[in-house]
């Protein structure tokens, strides 16, 4: 932290502008960086760049009462979102012997799933298909209540995990460290001296200089990510049978 402090001090050119641009472990500075870290997470986690993504442990729906309805006739019920996590980003289930992902819908279509054919009356193992994030945790003083999220259809049986960001906590000592690529640390540096600008009124072309710079490596940062995501399938296609039928004997042109 000191030594992003140092670097933002030199490039600002703050000299003897103090009261304006505090610095120090209380410092205004300090707290714009901060403030930029937590834009700069929620950014790298929306492009699916899993730098700073979490997992929760393991734990049954049985355990959580997931396996009945949220409410009485509904056709979803509900696991916790954790008090710690600001976004979820994605659900993985675990029936029989697989672990497979649930797909994120928007809210209006959690009545989409209420149809249940012959093999799934008698499947034991039937397993969810989809999430809903519906109640972000909120807190009044000391007291904190976790958020909620839809699962449906109502799970029979099986397990679960959470993939979610953690809440940022500032971080201002001298000596803590923000862990990232050379291109979060370098966006996060043109962000606040950006932030920095705005008390004083006559930003000239600097901020026109940064705001080039903050771009210049948003770029970056999304080529990466799509470098990351490239191991996905580059070509539409019918999916829904992922993981049902195997291709035992190599055939080609199967999936």
């Amino acid at each position: 932290m000191l030594d992003i402090e140092g670097d933002l001090t030199y490039r600002f050119s703050i000299g003897g502008t103090t009261q304006r641009h505090s610095i120090g472990p209380t410092g205004r500075v300090r707290q714009l960086w901060n403030v930029g870290w937590q834009e700069l997470r929620e950014m790298v986690a929306v492009l699916n760049d899993g730098s700073y993504l979490k997992a929760t442990a393991p734990a049954t729906f049985l355990s959580v009462t997931a396996t009945t309805p949220a409410v009485t006739g509904e056709v979803y019920s509900e696991i916790d979102w954790p008090l710690s996590a600001v976004g979820v980003y994605g659900v993985r289930v675990l029936t029989g012997t697989r672990w497979y992902p649930l797909k994120r819908i928007p809210w209006a279509a959690y009545q989409d799933y209420q149809y249940e054919g012959f093999l799934e009356t008698i499947r034991s193992t039937r397993g969810p298909i989809a999430y809903i994030p519906r109640l972000i945790p909120s807190g009044v003083g000391s007291v904190e209540t976790v958020g909620k999220i839809m699962i449906l259809p109502v799970p029979v049986s099986g397990s679960f995990r959470l993939w979610y960001l953690e809440a940022w906590a500032p971080l201002t000592a001298d000596t803590d460290v923000f862990p990232g690529h050379a291109e979060f640390i370098e966006w996060n540096l043109h962000n606040t001296l950006i932030k920095m600008l705005s008390p004083d009124g006559n930003s000239g072309d600097q901020y026109q200089m940064w705001k080039d710079a903050l771009e210049r490596c948003r770029d970056r940062i999304e080529t990466r990510a799509r470098r990351l995501d490239s191991g996905t399938s580059s070509e539409p296609r019918d999916a829904r049978g992922d993981g049902m039928d195997p291709d035992l004997w190599g055939e080609p042109g199967r999936f």
